[in-house]
């Protein structure tokens, strides 16, 4: 069962790409530093661009990602709430309408009245929901 305390999603694959990079990294200074080789900056070069590749890839997943969540929850709020509270919806920012996916259908209304009014971060929110909806199709 997902609830606050559990909800975090860490890609695992992200994490090991980045462990062998690191691997990489202490490879090609020892190795540096024991033979003085210049084409290890090549290989240095190699390893920073595989670094930004995952940092791209990451970024990309988890801005599509909201997107995605965004649209879902226009369509989920469409007959939950009312045409005011609609274009309350649309004052949040997408991390703040990611946060608020988490909220039950009965409790969504009033938090999202809530967000709106206090100007609540998303952990705010997500601490405010009582009725976990978990989020089991991430990336």
């Amino acid at each position: 069962m997902q609830t606050y305390k559990n909800h975090a999603h860490r890609p695992l694959l992200t994490a090991v790409g980045y462990w062998f990079v690191g691997i990489a990294l202490i490879s090609f200074w020892l190795r540096w530093r024991a033979t003085g080789d210049r084409l290890l900056i090549g290989l240095f070069a190699l390893c920073a661009a595989v670094i930004v590749l995952l940092m791209i890839s990451r970024r990309y997943t988890t801005r599509l990602q909201d997107r995605i969540i965004k649209l879902e929850m226009r369509v989920r709020t469409t007959a939950l709430l009312t045409p005011d509270q609609q274009r309350l919806l649309g004052q949040l920012h997408n991390k703040q309408i990611a946060a608020l996916r988490f909220a039950s259908d009965a409790e969504l209304p009033a938090l999202l009245e809530r967000a709106v009014r206090e100007n609540l971060k998303p952990d705010a929110i997500k601490r405010a929901v009582t009725t976990w909806t978990p989020d089991l199709d991430r990336t």
